[in-house]
């Protein structure tokens, strides 16, 4: 649910049955408030589960652009679910079931009618929360209901002497470059200025310095938005954050492709 509402989904969580075809009016024809919406539905009652059954087999209940989706998994992974959250099985009823695995397996040949309508069922026993997110990103993608993300990645020049800003994801160290600020000429600008930025690339270790640097986060970059990062913020860091941090950040922005990501820029101490 809150990867449907991050993409841009009005979500419902617990929707009674009943309101289901109701809802689904509101939601269709052009220019519905609700047209991209993810229900979580309240099936625990037997009577709810076959009131969904029967608007799911109605075929006029039913439009092509609503789908249905079925997370399952294996006993052992729900007892262990279970223990971890310490949460009570709601269907669990002392006069039939001996244990947890009782309950869960009731529910399981209640919800297998459900499930066999399903457009999309996942068993995520072996999942972790980015590879469930990973698998329903693909899902709503092959629908055309949402677009490719694209990460966010914002290059932050500071000074050290100010402090290391507490939301980078990467920190990188540029006072080995020569610092303007003993130049007395470029001591009142800042590396955004043309003649402080030829004074720092005019040592070949500047450039051979965003050249590496770009290199590393071409790599790692996509591994990261994989992991489903939406935003990474790299620290970029000189002595007083003015001169060789302001430089060096906006030629790495520069570098990185802004066609495969949202890049920016700020400097915290200039």
């Amino acid at each position: 649910m809150d990867l449907l509402a991050d993409s841009g989904y009005y979500v419902v969580d617990n929707l009674p049955v009943p309101l289901l075809a109701n809802f689904i009016s509101l939601s269709s024809g052009a220019g519905a408030r609700y047209q991209n919406s993810g229900l979580l539905l309240d099936i625990e009652s037997q009577a709810s589960q076959e009131q969904l059954l029967s608007l799911l087999s109605a075929s006029n209940s039913r439009p092509p652009n609503v789908k249905l989706i079925f997370l399952d998994a294996d006993s052992r992974s729900l007892v262990r679910r279970y223990s971890e959250t310490r949460r009570p099985h709601p269907g669990f009823d002392s006069t039939r079931d001996k244990s947890l695995e009782d309950a869960i397996q009731r529910e399981r040949e209640r919800l297998q009618p459900i499930k066999e309508r399903a457009d999309l069922v996942l068993d995520t026993s072996n999942f972790t929360v980015h590879t469930l997110k990973r698998e329903l990103r693909e899902f709503l993608l092959s629908l055309g209901a949402v677009t490719t993300q694209t990460m966010r990645v914002n290059f932050l020049s500071f000074g050290f002497k100010r402090g290391v800003p507490l939301d980078c994801d990467l920190v990188v160290d540029v006072r080995f470059l020569r610092n303007p600020h003993f130049v007395e000429s470029l001591r009142e600008c800042d590396g955004r200025e043309s003649a402080v930025r030829e004074y720092v690339f005019a040592s070949p270790d500047a450039s051979e310095f965003v050249s590496r640097y770009a290199d590393l986060l071409t790599f790692l970059l996509p591994k990261y938005q994989f992991e489903g990062k939406a935003s990474v913020n790299i620290g970029v860091g000189c002595t007083g954050g003015k001169h060789r941090s302001v430089a060096i950040a906006e030629a790495l922005r520069a570098k990185i492709s802004s066609s495969h990501y949202l890049v920016s820029v700020k400097h915290r101490d200039i």
